[in-house]
């Protein structure tokens, strides 16, 4: 009765992963729509020359005018302005936009990876392959920790692009930055810290992959 729970268990996560993983395309495209709308509802606005002061209008352009604003306060908006020589903020919008679900797609990978890998060893366990499962669980366990760091990274990523999540920002950064510090190489590699140590994570993540076939 235990062996088959546990084999339901492995099968329920396996499947609970490729639900996540077939949702999150549908969050990616609901994300991207609902962006341009609300920039193209602010251009409305303008296009009609509607009332700024109106309930309306004031409502309607709000979402856009923060996220426009946050880009102008961005440190790449100055140099693309002059590199492109127009207003590039929205423009920013969109690429930020992009960047903003690729980060969380990759975040997903990993997580519906463990829920696979879970999922794996737990039918292992219950199929009497106590090897297996143990092996398949402790690559899980590393493959955890490099996942907690990678989103950890991600927070502080999107923070210093959009200006979200700030106090989470912070409080990753706490637990990074022993990290950051053994990849401060200084000379030509110097302010690479951040890059350097998100590669060696990547790198880390598809060695334990592989290695403990996750």
């Amino acid at each position: 009765m235990e062996s088959s729970l546990l084999t339901q268990a492995g099968q329920f996560l396996a499947a609970a992963a490729l639900v996540i993983k077939l949702l999150a395309r549908y969050v990616y495209t609901t994300i991207v729509v609902a962006i341009v709308a609300l920039l193209v509802l602010r251009w409305l606005v303008d296009a009609l020359k509607l009332s700024p002061f109106g309930r309306f209008a004031y409502h309607a352009r709000r979402p856009g005018n923060e996220m426009i604003f946050k880009m102008k306060n961005s440190p790449f908006y100055f140099p693309l302005k002059r590199s492109l020589g127009f207003d590039p903020a929205i423009l920013m919008v969109l690429i930020a936009t992009a960047i903003f679900c690729y980060l969380v797609s990759i975040i997903i990978d990993y997580l519906t990876t463990l829920l696979n890998g879970l999922g794996s060893a737990l039918y292992a366990f219950g199929s009497g392959s106590l090897g297996t499962g143990l092996w398949i669980l402790t690559g899980i366990v590393l493959l955890g920790i490099v996942f907690y760091l990678l989103t950890l990274m991600t927070i502080i990523f999107i923070n210093w692009i959009f200006g979200w999540f700030g106090k989470m920002a912070y409080w990753s950064m706490e637990r990074i930055r022993p990290l950051l510090r053994v990849f401060e190489f200084g000379g030509a590699l110097a302010g690479l810290s951040f890059l350097l140590l998100g590669i060696a994570l990547q790198l880390v993540a598809v060695a334990i992959e592989r290695v403990f076939q996750l």
